[in-house]
């Protein structure tokens, strides 16, 4: 028994003793206090330095190199340049030590090793809206359960560390520039100490990609040189090549960034040049960690590019970056006009330098920069300013409506659906426009959010693939076709409740209104054009409001269409005046002529806003195709609709497109209900347990809300029950002997 027992406080021991990341963080720290206790108390500072003795006899060890002597010596002669200089060179060897191991235990396919040596490790400069990228932790997790092979997972690794290290180097380098900008000699040697152990991290790369001889030259740079020498040497490499499509989404999130920083600076200051306020300054922080994290992505792509054709980023940054701190110090800063000015300088210079296929509208990095919008909203909400979070949920559902939301529409319908809802009035958990519009606790507040960024790294799954051209052309003919073929339904019943003589001539109308709608969606498209999250913004409301007018205009065409039949079968000898005459027939003319308006343009919206945002992701001439593949099969199935109908008899037809009728609107009335449910403008009550397919709205507009059905029944008997009336009517007014013939 006491050998078990012993055998277990020996595990136990073996188990709780620090890994070597544990100690090298143990003694960076001690190394850190030594440093600032040397100018104060040089006795504190060597005991602290003496404490650092077992971290790095404990890291010796585990296989690492640890010298203190330069430390010792720059103690002794209380140098604290030196010192900052001896520690920074130390802490970036540990990293290398620690990432040869990591390489060495992947290749070996010791996963437990790996796994320790992953964890001493340096990450990406994070902001509050870039967190730190763990892509060499997932790739050994994927390698320990099969499906990495030990060298994709090796590639994988590298291009996390390498990338991070790299980035590290670039801000190094900023943080030496403004040191000696600042006369800050300590801050200056470490900082530059810093930049050479990150890039002896990366030096093998380098020596492949450029040879032994330009290492040297690199190494003597960051050693002695000017910050223009070393950033000659560095011009162009990189060392971890990104991707086609990491490329892609770090250009597209260094954009996004970009232009949230003048829209979140022109929330928060009023006044002209010379006499800004800030108003909220919650909003000035908020560009500022926009900015932080446009910077963050941009820094992966700088080193792919010649160091003289950065400079002009470099100072629009830098620029952007002391406008911000004016405005935080409340020292004379730019007004909204000006700064925005300077971003719009700054994404010119970009935009000239980055190739266009990288500039292509990336789904999965717009899902990224959505999520952090959600975070500054749940900021926004801790702080009390729900004014602000409702600002930040509009912003981040305006870039899902102009970016992701059309291809989910097409691959996932019922997440896109579930992710509407979390956005807008859903129910457990509430949407967010809910909670921010009853101001309910940060608590709740963060349990949508969470729910809410889950669904969207659900959906990241489906937008993950590259959109190929002919994936982007289905994609807009399904959308085309679907939208289209709703349209054509409608007209097809309104059209056909008009067959008989007497009323043919109110045909004209609706093909009038239908071919004006056709004409302004064509317009709305160009219109969209760089106004694409503007319109975005608000085309929920906007779809509300021209659905609300589709159903009002319909309701008033069938109850007069009802009665225009009795009137002209019944009552036609009856005179009337001519110019009640002019205007009735005037307002019928509108009337129809509105209905197919309506009926059109409100397909025609959403079919816009979904096209283009597939050509943002994609290009202009697939989504062309697809629009035109689209319009023929509409074209077609609206012939064969047409046809069908002009042989149908006419009691049958009426039958038929009155039936017809009642579902069009049945469905209007549904999805009318669920827009203006989504928007906040309709309570939302759900019927219990009542779960419906995504078909059922898709298709029929039912959603399980007491609100949605009751609606939707009430229509039905307010167009049955005018029916039954102009029938009444009509039975009264014949002769008594021909009311039962």
């Amino acid at each position: 028994m006491r050998r078990w027992v012993g055998l277990l406080l020996g595990l136990g021991l073996v188990l709780a003793q620090p890994t070597p990341a544990e100690r090298a963080e143990g003694l960076r720290a001690r190394l850190v206090e030594a440093q600032l206790e040397l100018a104060f108390d040089p006795q504190a500072a060597a005991g602290l330095l003496q404490a650092a003795q077992a971290e790095a006899a404990a890291l010796a060890k585990a296989g690492l190199t640890v010298d203190l002597k330069p430390l010792e010596e720059a103690l002794g002669a209380r140098d604290e340049a030196a010192f900052a200089r001896a520690r920074a060179r130390l802490w970036t060897d540990l990293l290398r030590q620690g990432y040869l191991r990591l390489e060495e235990a992947v290749r070996s396919g010791d996963l437990a090793a790996a796994r320790g040596w992953a964890l001493l490790r340096e990450y990406r400069p994070a902001t509050r809206y870039a967190a730190p990228e763990a892509e060499a932790t997932l790739a050994l997790e994927e390698l320990r359960q099969g499906r990495l092979k030990p060298e994709e997972a090796l590639l994988a690794v590298r291009a996390d560390l390498l990338g991070a290290y790299q980035a590290r180097l670039e801000a190094a380098l900023r943080d030496l520039e403004e040191a000696q900008s600042q006369g800050q000699p300590v801050r200056a040697a470490e900082q530059r100490a810093l930049a050479q152990g990150y890039f002896e991290i990366l030096a093998p790369a380098y020596r492949e990609a450029r040879g032994a001889a330009r290492l040297a030259e690199a190494r003597q740079a960051l050693a002695s040189g000017p910050l223009g020498a070393i950033r000659e040497a560095l011009s162009g490499f990189q060392a971890a090549p990104l991707s086609p499509r990491e490329r892609a989404r770090r250009a597209n999130q260094t954009l996004r960034f970009l232009d949230l920083v003048a829209v979140e600076y022109g929330r928060g200051v009023v006044g002209p040049a010379g006499a800004v306020r800030v108003t909220k300054s919650l909003e000035i922080e908020e560009a500022t960690a926009f900015l932080e994290s446009a910077r963050a992505a941009w820094s992966a792509l700088e080193p792919m590019f010649p160091a003289a054709k950065v400079e002009g980023v470099r100072q629009g940054f830098k620029g952007l970056e002391q406008g911000l701190q004016a405005a935080r110090q409340g020292d004379n800063p730019p007004s909204a006009q000006a700064l925005e000015e300077g971003v719009r300088a700054l994404r010119q210079e970009l935009e000239a330098l980055l190739p266009a296929e990288w500039r292509r509208a990336d789904p999965a990095g717009d899902l990224e920069v959505i999520r952090q919008q959600l975070k500054a909203l749940e900021n926004a909400v801790a702080q009390g300013r729900y004014d602000l979070a409702e600002t930040a949920r509009m912003d981040a559902y305006a870039l899902l409506e102009s970016g992701p939301e059309a291809r989910l529409r097409v691959f996932a319908p019922a997440l896109a659906l579930e992710i509407e809802d979390l956005f807008w009035n859903g129910r457990n958990p509430d949407g967010l426009a809910r909670l921010i519009r009853q101001k309910a606790p940060p608590s709740e507040v963060r349990e949508t959010r969470r729910r809410l960024e889950a669904k969207l790294h659900e959906a990241s799954g489906f937008l993950s693939t590259q959109s190929a051209p002919a994936a982007t052309l289905a994609n807009a003919a399904v959308i085309v076709f679907r939208e289209g073929l709703e349209a054509v339904l409608i007209l097809a019943a309104l059209l056909g409740s008009l067959k008989r003589p007497e009323v043919r001539r109110f045909r004209r109308p609706l093909w009038q209104g239908a071919l004006l709608a056709f004409g302004v969606t064509v317009l709305t498209w160009f219109a969209m054009r760089g106004l694409l999250t503007q319109f975005a913004r608000y085309g929920e409301r906007l779809e509300a409001v021209v659905s609300l007018l589709a159903i009002a205009v319909l309701l008033l065409i069938m109850n007069w269409f009802f009665h225009q039949v009795y009137w002209t079968d019944h009552l036609a000898g009856f005179h009337q005046q001519k110019q009640r005459l002019l205007r009735a027939e005037t307002g019928q003319y509108l009337g129809l002529l509105s209905l197919g308006f309506v009926s059109v343009y409100r397909e025609g919206f959403e079919t816009v806003l979904f096209l283009q945002s597939l050509v943002l992701q994609s290009s202009l001439a697939p989504v062309l195709l697809g629009i035109g593949l689209g319009l023929l099969a509409t074209v077609g199935v609206g012939l064969g609709v047409f046809a069908l109908q002009a042989k149908l008899p006419y009691k049958r037809m009426l039958i038929a497109t009155g039936v017809l009728l009642l579902l069009v609107l049945f469905t209007m009335v549904g999805t009318t209900a669920h827009v203006w449910q989504v928007v906040g403008w309709l309570p939302v009550h759900p019927i219990g347990g009542l779960a419906l397919p995504y078909w059922a709205g898709m298709w029929l507009g039912l959603y399980p809300t007491w609100e949605g059905l009751g609606l939707q029944v009430l229509a039905v008997v307010a167009v049955l029950g005018s029916y039954f009336l102009a029938e009444g009517l009509k039975r009264r007014a014949l002769p008594n002997n021909l009311r039962h013939t």
